[in-house]
């Protein structure tokens, strides 16, 4: 009578141990992952859209330099700096659709240029799979919301990293590091292009806030008070993860975006006052100075 008491209780207790619930703590996992393994590769992706959707070989001697441009008329753009006419356009992609231009000018280095997707599914699932096609330098040009007065309207921010959002974490070994660092060679090359065409610019460190609607106003209270050195003076929703992942599959990344709006707080509420400028020629003037320094061949 004793082993069968003894047999039923370990049963019981083996079936309340099997039905606890396992703890899991969001944030934690976010800070301390493990970086040994990875899952999904965008080489399977590639290698799929060569086998079965790219079969006359619109995949092949891929550019090594790509630019993401978050706008909508890629080929206005294209047009307005002298490649009309130069280019190619093929999309691919269900839950991540891609339009992908291959300009190719005689007497010009080759480039791609992809129609950006927001945050940071957005831009890694691109930059990975630019990667994959055989891009191996990569500009982001986009716009921004300016945090501080610091920095006027008018001119090309040419970014020296962001803050990191979940994502940029995610993708990063040292967690230890609040701000990912675009390619200092890179950055300085678009420096230089720029100053060549006489243009406005300033260096900054951005934020980068995955959402665009709804951003807690705590968060952005807090980046207004911020001071010294590493102080950001834009928020933007891409930087980070772009910069994470370009380090983590050997991407020479850099980033230029141009302010359309400004946070204030005015009486101790927050406003988003937008710019009456001309935002369409100026983020034109970031596309520009970033193919200049992807195709110029000055030393």
């Amino acid at each position: 009578m004793l082993r069968f008491f003894t047999i039923c209780l370990s049963l019981i207790l083996v079936e309340y141990a099997e039905a606890q619930d396992v703890p899991f703590n969001v944030l934690n996992e976010y800070a301390l992952h493990g970086t040994e393994e990875r899952i999904n590769s965008p080489d399977d992706e590639s290698d799929w859209l060569k086998k079965n959707h790219f079969t006359h070989g619109e995949l092949d001697d891929f550019p090594e330099a790509a630019i993401v441009l978050h706008r909508v008329d890629v080929e206005k753009y294209l047009k307005a700096i002298g490649f009309d006419g130069f280019y190619k356009s093929f999309s691919y992609g269900f839950t991540d659709p891609s339009l992908i231009y291959v300009i190719r000018k005689p007497g010009t280095v080759p480039f791609a240029v992809v129609r950006g997707l927001p945050g940071a599914g957005g831009i890694t699932t691109q930059v990975a799979e630019l990667r994959a096609m055989g891009a191996s330098t990569i500009i982001h040009v986009g716009t921004c919301g300016l945090l501080s007065p610091d920095v006027p309207y008018g001119q090309l921010i040419i970014s020296d990293g962001s803050y990191r959002d979940g994502a940029a974490f995610l993708l990063d070994k040292d967690v230890s590091v609040q701000i990912s660092r675009p390619d200092a060679a890179l950055t300085a090359q678009i420096a230089k292009a720029a100053a060549g065409q006489n243009l406005p610019l300033a260096r900054a460190i951005g934020f980068t806030m995955p959402v665009y609607y709804f951003q807690p106003g705590s968060i952005l209270r807090d980046l207004l008070a911020i001071s010294g050195p590493e102080k950001p003076q834009f928020v933007e929703m891409e930087e980070a993860p772009f910069f994470s992942i370009a380090r983590l599959m050997g991407i020479r990344a850099a980033s230029i975006v141009v302010g359309s709006d400004r946070l204030e707080a005015r009486d101790g509420k927050l406003a988003q006052r937008f710019w009456s400028g001309d935002l369409d020629a100026l983020e034109l003037a970031a596309f520009a100075a970033a193919v200049h320094a992807l195709t110029d061949k000055t030393p």
